[in-house]
């Protein structure tokens, strides 16, 4: 009997699961330009419900479009989720928090510009040429020909309001470091950055850091609303 009476909220518990998370699909793929998977967690959502707000709901996608960045991989944590309807499925979102991770090829495309890569030394960026090969690494990026290592350029992502920018740590030429004046002059003539666009849910841009095979970015962000419609 027991088991026959819990049908109905298991139904319900799985009807809610379906609703909610096509609304906030919705609204996230309005915003990043593709469909997400969406998670809830083990704890009841009919119980979160009941207490009017979602603990935390979890986001990932593939291929995401933020700020005019090249497509990246993202993952999301949205916390304190308001519903404000529940016939409309709207709601707010008490603070999230996303990283991106960008590959290499995305940091090529951010460092291809007349103020980067092709400002660089003309010997640099002869061995380099326009279209590097990028190498990511814990705390670091490298810039290397795309074939063979006459030229290796070291750099560190940071970040300054909503732009990430990379500072040249290293240079070395045929194998050897170049002199601390050759690496100051190359510094002072390059300028890495890419200021970013528009960012969904009024997220603001918080970190760069170089991983293993690729550049994280860390978005925080507090207050946005969402509906199915975005």
């Amino acid at each position: 009997m027991a088991a026959f009476l819990a049908i109905p909220v298991i139904a319900a518990e799985f009807v809610a699961r379906k609703l909610i998370s096509v609304a906030v699909a919705n609204a996230v793929k309005s915003q990043i330009g593709v469909a997400p998977t969406i998670g809830f967690g083990s704890s009841p959502l009919l119980l979160q419900i009941a207490h009017g707000h979602l603990d935390a709901v979890t986001v990932s996608a593939k291929g995401a479009r933020i700020g005019g960045l090249p497509p990246l991989s993202v993952s999301a944590t949205l916390r304190d989720v308001h519903l404000r309807s529940i016939t409309s499925l709207q709601g707010a979102i008490g603070s999230l928090t996303v990283t991106a991770a960008v590959p290499p090829a995305g940091v090529r495309d951010l460092l291809a510009t007349p103020s980067c890569v092709e400002s660089m030394p003309p010997g640099v960026l002869a061995a380099l040429t326009r279209s590097p090969y990028v190498a990511i690494f814990p705390g670091r990026v490298d810039l290397l020909p795309p074939h063979g290592r006459a030229a290796e350029v070291r750099m560190r992502p940071w970040v300054a309001g909503d732009s990430v920018r990379f500072t040249i740590t290293g240079l070395d030429l045929a194998g050897a470091p170049v002199s601390t004046a050759a690496l100051a002059g190359a510094r002072a003539q390059t300028f890495c950055h890419r200021s970013l666009g528009p960012l969904p849910f009024g997220i603001s841009l918080r970190a760069a850091s170089a991983a293993t095979g690729a550049l994280d970015l860390v978005f925080t962000g507090a207050g946005a609303s969402f509906s199915p419609l975005g």
